[in-house]
């Protein structure tokens, strides 16, 4: 099982509230690609940011980037 670093690329605006390009999560899973788990990548940005990015559209490449740790 893989350990993966994901941030946001860029500054962006989450209901209201701005966010920092390079704000990260660290999520651990059996794909190469951990943006296959949309939820999983969801819930663990709500859990330690309180984020929602899954409703705003964030959750894909062009928004965020992963490097496995």
């Amino acid at each position: 099982m893989a350990t993966f670093e994901i941030k946001t690329k860029h500054s962006m605006n989450v209901k209201g509230e701005f966010i920092d390009g390079g704000l990260s999560i660290q999520l651990s899973t059996m794909f190469s690609n951990p943006l296959d788990e949309k939820e999983k990548v969801h819930k663990a940005f709500m859990r330690v940011h309180g984020l929602d990015l899954k409703t705003e559209g964030y959750l894909n490449t062009g928004y965020l980037e992963f490097k496995n740790i």
